[in-house]
Parts: C-alpha cells; structure tokens; sequence
C-alpha cells in the first residue's frame, strides 16, 4: 500500500495544474452536500426547539387529593430530566361579588386555579399584570377583575357551587392565556382534549384553596369519563400534578428523537411511582406534530438537494475526463511492465483516496464557511457533527475521484495490453439503452403527474394536524423519473440530434467557415452532447430550485398574512373593548388606515368544539386580505353579502359540511356559551357558504358569523380581536399600538414577526437557508462547468489543434473550434434548462399543493437569481474562451505531434 501511495503521489503531483483543477471540483460538489446536512440537522433542531418551548404546560397528572398531590409533585421534582412540578388544583366557580363604591357588582360562573406562589417561575399559563399570588388572598382574571370593578385591596366573595362561599382580599390582576388546558378534562388514556376556557378565573394560592373552597366542593375521581362528557363545565375539585420537562435534553436533535427522549421520561416517571400518577402528555402530541413535518422537511430536502449533489458529481466526473484515456494508456503500460491487477487496484484507489481526503475537506470548510455566510444564526453543530459530515465529504469525494479512474481500470484489466493503449475503443450498447429505460421513465413520470394534477393527490396525508408521508409517495417519482428520463435521453442521442441538424444544413461539404465549424463540431457531437448533459442539467436544477424556492417563500408570506389575520392584531381580554371601544382606539394611533372588529369564542356542533369568528362583513375587507380561494363554490363577496342579508347567517369549513352532511341554508344549532350564565345554549343559525381559509383560523374546523348576532347570544360584550391594516412599517406602528392599549391588557402582534415565525415554525418548512445555500453552490458550479468543459475540448484536441497550427492556420480560426462548441452547448443548456427546470417546478408543486398555505396561483419566477445563474455560465464561458486562446499560443506543437 505504501508503494501505491507514492505512486500516486507522485503521478498527481507531475500535474499539479489537473490537480488542483479536480479537487477544486470535487471540493465544490461535496460543499454542497455538507451545506445541506449542516442545514438540514440546523433546521430539526430548530423545529425540536420550537415545539418544546411553545407548549406552556408539558405534563398533568389527575390524582386523588391535595395530599396526593403534594406528595407526588415532589417525587417527580426528583426525577432526572424533570424542569419543575406543581400540585395544582381546579374547581368550579358559580360566581363571585364585589361590594364597591358603586354598589354591589357580581361576575356569572367559571373556574378557580389554585397553585403554589412560586408557580410562574417555571409554568409560563398566565401571566400578571398588577400584583402577585399570596396566602390568604386572590388574583383575578382581568376580565373577572374588570366585570367586578375589584382592584388590588379589594375584597371579593367567590361563591362555590352548593352554596359555599369565601371572602379574600384581591393581590393582583391576571391573564391567562392556556385555560384551554389547564381546565381540560384529565383523561390519561383519551390524552390531551383542550376544553372551552371558563369566562372567569379566579387564581388561589393552593394553601388557601384547600383550606377553604376545596372543602364545600366534591373532589372529581382521576380519568372520570364524565368529565368527557360535560363540555365546558367542570363538576367539582380537580387534583393533579403538573410537571415541565427539563428542554436542554429535548432540543439538541430532530422532533423524532426529542418525542422519544419526552415519552421515555414520562414512562420513566410513571414506571418509578406505579399505581400513583398517568400524565396526559401535552408536550408529546406538540413533538409528534413537529415529526411530522420534519418528515415532509427532510424529504422537500431531499427532493431539491440531492440532484444538485448527484449533478455536481458528475461535473466532478467531468473534471477527471481530461485524463482519462491518459490514464487508460498508463494503466495498460504499467500492466505491460509487469504490474498485477491488484497492484493497479491499489493505485487506483490510493490516488482516489488522496484527491477524496483534499477535496473532503476542502468542502467541508466550504460547507461551513457558506453556511455561517447565508443562513442566518450561522452553524451550530458540535465538533462530533462537523467530524461525521467531514467524513461522509471524504467519502463522497473519494467515490467521485474514484469513478473516471476506476473505469479506465477495469478497461485496462479486462482488455489485452495491445487494445489498452489504442487511441479509440469500441464499446457495445448498455443494457438501459435496449431496454429503453429513458423513454419509460419519462412516460412514468408523465402518468403520475398526470395522476396527481388531475385527481388532486397529495403526498402529505392530514396536513393540517400531523403531516405523514403515505403510500401517495410513489407521487414523488414523477420528478425523479424525470431527471432520471431526461439524463438517459441526453445520453442516449450523444449528438445524434446535433449531427442530423448540420447534415441538413451544410448538404454535403462544407464551403464557409462557418460550415466547417459545424461540420466540426458535428464530429465531436458526442463530446458535445457530454458537457450538454453536465451543463444542461446544472442549470436546470438551479433553475428548478430558484423557482420552486421562490414561490415557497412567497406562499410563506401569504400564510403570515392568513395566520395574523392583517398588519397588525390586536388581542383584548373579553369585555374590553365594549367599555373602552378598542378598534376605534386602535384606529388613532397613527399608521394605521382602517380596523375591523372580530369576536373569537366557540361554539359545539354536536360534540364537536370549534372556533366560531363573529365579523363585521362590512369593515373586514377594510382591514384584511380575503381571496376567493378561502371559499367554495362562491366569491369572498357573495359570502360576505349573504352574511349581510342575513343575521343569522353562519360560514361553515369544508370538513364540518362534510363531516355532519350540510347543505347551503341548511339550519344549523350550535351549542355557544352564553358569557352572563356560564351555560351553554343551543341557538339557531343558518349556512351561507363554505370556507377553506380565514384570517387568524386555525387549520381545521372553524364557523364565520355575524357579530351582532353571535354578540346576542353570547353576551360577550364587544369584539376582543381587532384586524388593522396599517401603511409603512408594520412593526414599528405595532410598537405604537402597543403602547397606546398597554392598560387595557392587549397582545399586540404584526406580519413581520409573524413572517420570521411562520419561516421557522413547527408547521412549516423554511426553505430560505436551505435554498441561499443551493443557489450559491449552483451559480459557482454552472460557471465551473462552462470552464471544464472549454478546458476538456482543449485537452482532447491538443494534437488536432497543434496539427492545425504546423499547417498554418491562424490561431483566432483555431479558437473559433473552441467558442463555437462552447456557444452550443451554452445556448442549448439554457433553454434546456428553462424547460426542465419550470416543469420540475410544476411537479413539485402539484405534488405539494397541501403544504402550501394557500396553494400558489401561479409559480414565482425569481429573475434576479435566474439572471445571475445564467450570467455566471455565460461569463464563465466567455472567460475560458479567452483563456484558451493564450493556452493554444503555448501549445507544444513538437511534442504533441510526437505523441503515441
């Protein structure tokens, strides 16, 4: 082995030029792939991440009693991996009385959340806004707090179902922002089922709850199916044990690994305490979640970085064609000398390793380097990840090196010595060729994405929830095949298309010099078609990913928009805005140009919870964004003016039409809590149209009804959302309506923060990094490749060309040779490339029309990005043309007429 290496050595140092020239190729190929695994491990940490800390409350256990409690609560603080525990304890609320300057004032029913004092510190459920928990007193909810006119010193009776009653001084204000789960039914084996939140809260500090309202009030057992069953209304003392995991363990890997390390802990915990505590687990369904849209990220990865790789490795490919039949003739000379097969072996693999270890490493600082350049936060991945992604570089490059080296090998040991150092060889047609591959793979490709576009197929099974791949991922081959189809072809005709044209034109001999150069260049058709396949299919996978990259990212700013609601949102705690009239406050703060209010509440159809949007269809077009593709079967105008003509109006989501068998005027009962009782109430309303999307909805199920009206049957006292539509700087008039409602409560939220969160959250897939590194790569390999293939057509037709000049002929004619090759395959390579690169494009986008949020109307084009690529290609080209001009002056003529 030693001797191989210093063969090889000193064969690759004897061409120091050829050298450097292929492990800057072979560098450049495998950055690429280093980019984009040190990307790809970036972008699952970043959705771990964002998954673990967007879950306010990972764990709650139901048990018996207060004690139990306790008890619990501090042996699962002493588990490893646990951040924080709390004995928690809810109840219902019948109501509650202020005796005040004005008189006496009450609030309607809700619920009361008794916690420790130190329980902010590590549960993040509620935040306060005057004052703090302390024993012997209360917080209210600032909607309780503002509906009692009660303040901080002031005393409250809070009244318990049966009768029961306790008087306690008020020590602070509140919002709580998770009640959906802090008062959902605690069901172990049904999991996490978030429950209208109650329209008061009263916070005690558990001390205190359980020397008092705890005792007039029935302890609810752990798991009670009734709790299932009596929606929105809790019937008595609800025990448990909430615990916060501890996030360092959970966000170092992807969504999968994190779900496993939370679901060991909470086994672990459960295992260590048997028969004591079942925790519904809030924190794994939010990790499941993210693991499946990691699943549909790294296969979108995949999808568009991949061909890149396998492309650049064929640029690599290109790289080692220079030498190739000098190398094949070296080969069969050192055989002639007595060299075994297994010492060429050896040669040909020590020679592939060293190029492999330069241009591994090369590309990995290249990877990190223009990772920490284009993506923002830079790299963050351990000395252990760069190691292994400098590894698999090494190898990548190794089996590039590898690839011309060892066929010329093989040639050399399966042939005589004699056929080994001729000039030309013959080779029979593969087997893909005869069985015309080529041609069924584009045929496949078209029926599937005929398939797809016409059916309406999506690999993305259940996007709106968990995001899994299906069966439907046979879908994916369409795109696959095709590059797989395209490649064949282009192998396949080697010229042929090219030698039939100038056949056509020229009829016979040539008799212009414009002519011979087509002549010439019909000979080397092969050569030509060669550098087609490499050049074309660059740039049609830039052109494939700046295209489907843009119209992903410019879909992304749709769904901020769609998710927001408008410019700027403003969220108020109920009652609010009746008593301060918000949205015209909102509407004086300056740069902002119109308001809407909107009511968010729910409403059960049948026993189903779903959120219900009471509107203005008269001010809502004013201050949002509705297209008509949010509806079905009508216009965003037909809906909004059937809403108008009719009070009772309701705008239902497709999956409830579908789910319980509506039709247009259908009536509809729908079961809405009324805010002054406490109860609920089945109250009529009637459908006037289907909806897919709508600003500030969720996902899945929702309604979309007149405000007054919804308004009526709630008693809700006014709109506790407001959509503004603001002119320049949306963060900054943001800022300014912030501090304008600071008092009254509000989150304040606008579209530039929401586009950075859309970008990067657990629902989404961020493209941006992943695409600034690709097209980088794309646009200095396009120009490479337009260099190679100049510096290759010198490199086979040095004797040509030296004959040439010993006849003659001047050297601008001879260069002609050169930069008329290269304009053909430039020109043809680009529209090559357009054409491929858009219809890529569509498949990808028909495949992944439910990832998008809305679906595209039409594709992005990015012009600058596609200018840029071709402009480095055609300068590129323009630059080795010259150059090779001054390489031809140096050309060598004796010695290369000499050679054999």
């Amino acid at each position: 082995m030693s001797n191989a290496l210093r063969l090889s050595a000193s064969a690759l140092l004897r061409s120091p030029g050829r050298t450097l020239v292929r492990v800057l190729v072979l560098g450049a190929s495998v950055a690429l792939l280093g980019g984009m695994l040190l990307f790809v491990g970036n972008s699952l940490r970043t959705v771990s991440g964002s998954a673990v800390r967007e879950v306010p409350l990972d764990l709650q256990g139901p048990v018996s009693s207060y004690a139990t409690a306790t008890r619990v609560a501090g042996e699962v603080a002493a588990q490893k991996g646990v951040q924080g525990t709390a004995a928690v304890g809810t109840a219902p609320m019948s109501g509650a009385q202020h005796a005040g300057p004005n008189g006496l004032t009450g609030s309607g029913p809700g619920a009361v959340l008794a916690v420790p004092p130190s329980y902010p510190d590590t549960f993040h459920t509620f935040r306060y806004l005057q004052g703090a928990l302390r024993e012997g007193a209360v917080v209210l909810d600032q909607q309780m707090a503002a509906t009692l006119q009660a303040q901080i010193g002031d005393r409250v009776t809070v009244k318990a179902p049966g009768g029961a009653a306790v008087t306690l001084p008020v020590s602070g204000v509140a919002i709580v922002g998770s009640a959906d789960k802090l008062f959902q039914p605690l069901n172990p084996q049904a999991g996490p089922a978030p429950a209208q939140p109650p329209a008061n809260i009263a916070l005690m500090p558990i001390g205190t709850f359980s020397k008092t309202l705890a005792r007039s009030v029935p302890t609810v057992a752990p798991a009670n199916e009734l709790a299932n069953t009596q929606p929105g209304a809790q019937t008595g003392v609800q025990w448990q044990v909430q615990a916060q995991l501890a996030p360092a363990p959970l966000v170092g890997g992807s969504p999968s690994s994190a779900l496993a390390r939370a679901t060991q802990t909470r086994n672990r915990i459960e295992r260590s305490l048997p028969g004591q505590v079942r925790f519904v687990d809030n924190l794994s369904e939010s990790l499941n979640t993210a693991a499946g849209d990691a699943l549909y990220a790294e296969t979108l990865y995949i999808m568009l970085a991949v061909p890149g790789a396998l492309i650049a490795l064929g640029l690599a490919y290109l790289a080692a064609l220079g030498s190739v039949e000098r190398d094949r003739r070296e080969l069969a000379l050192l055989r002639a000398r007595g060299a075994g097969r297994r010492e060429l072996l050896l040669l040909t693999a020590a020679e592939s390793l060293m190029l492999g270890v330069a241009a591994g490493l090369l590309g990995t600082v290249a990877a990190v380097l223009t990772v920490e350049a284009v993506v923002p936060g830079g790299v963050h991945a351990s000395a252990g990840t760069i190691a292994l992604i400098a590894l698999a570089c090494v190898v990548l490059a190794s089996l590039g090196a590898g690839a011309a080296r060892i066929g010329a090998g093989v040639r050399s040991l399966l042939m005589s010595v004699a056929s080994g150092r001729r000039e030309t060889q013959r080779h029979s047609r593969p087997l893909w060729q005869r069985l015309y591959l080529d041609v069924l793979f584009l045929a496949i490709s078209g029926l599937i994405y005929w398939l797809t576009a016409s059916t309406g197929f999506s690999a993305v099974v259940n996007p709106d929830s968990n995001p899994t791949l299906s069966l439907s991922v046979y879908m994916f081959f369409a795109p696959a095949l095709l590059w797989l189809g395209a490649t064949l072809l282009l192998v396949r005709l080697r010229g042929r298309l090219l030698s039939w044209l100038v056949a056509r034109s020229v009829r016979g001999r040539a008799h212009t010099p414009r002519e011979f150069l087509l002549v010439s260049a019909a000979r080397r058709a092969a050569a030509i078609n060669r550098g087609l396949v490499v050049v074309g299919l660059l740039l049609a996978f830039g052109v494939n990913l700046g295209v489907f990259a843009a119209t992903y990212n410019h879909q992304v700013g749709v769904d901020a928009q769609l998710t927001l609601g408008s410019d700027v949102t403003v969220t108020a705690p109920p009652g609010v805005s009746a008593r301060q009239n918000l949205p015209a406050k909102v509407a004086a703060v300056n740069g902002v140009t119109s308001t809407s209010g909107v009511e968010h509440s729910y409403a059960y159809v049948g026993p189903d919870l779903q959120d219900t949007y009471g509107i203005d269809p008269r001010t809502l077009t004013s201050a949002t964004t509705l297209r008509d593709s949010y509806f079905l079967g009508s216009t965003a105008r037909q809906v909004l003016a059937r809403l108008r003509a009719r009070p009772d109006g309701i705008v239902v989501s497709k999956e409830t039409i579908t789910d319980f068998s509506l039709n247009m005027g259908d009536l509809l009962r729908l079961r809405v809590l009324d805010q002054r009782t406490g109860r609920f109430n089945v109250q009529p309303f009637h459908v006037v149209g289907i909806v897919q999307e709508f600003p500030s909805a969720p996902k899945d199920s929702f309604m979309v009804a007149n405000i007054g009206y919804l308004e009526s049957v709630t008693h809700a006292g006014g709109p506790n959302v407001v959509f503004a539509k603001v002119s320049g700087d949306a963060h900054g008039v943001a800022q300014r309506v912030a501090a304008a409602t600071k008092p009254l409560g509000t989150k304040v939220e606008d579209i530039v923060q929401q586009h950075s969160r859309t970008s990067s959250s657990i629902t989404t897939v961020d493209l941006t990094g992943i695409s600034h590194i690709e097209e980088a790569f794309a646009i200095v390999l396009a120009a490479a490749a337009m260099a190679l293939f100049v510096a290759l057509a010198i490199a086979e037709r040095r004797r040509e060309f030296a004959t040439m000049a010993a006849i003659g002929a001047p050297l601008p004619r001879i260069a002609a040779f050169v930069w008329s090759e290269a304009t053909i395959v430039l020109g043809v390579s680009l529209v090559l490339a357009l054409g491929l690169g858009v219809l890529l494009s569509e498949m990808l986008v028909a495949i992944l029309q439910h990832v998008f949020d809305p679906p595209p109307d039409a594709l992005t084009i990015p012009w600058g990005f596609l200018a840029a690529l071709g402009g480095a290609a055609i300068l590129a080209a323009v630059i080795a043309t010259a150059l090779a001009g001054r390489e031809l002056r140096r050309l060598r003529l004796g010695e290369l007429l000499r050679e054999q």
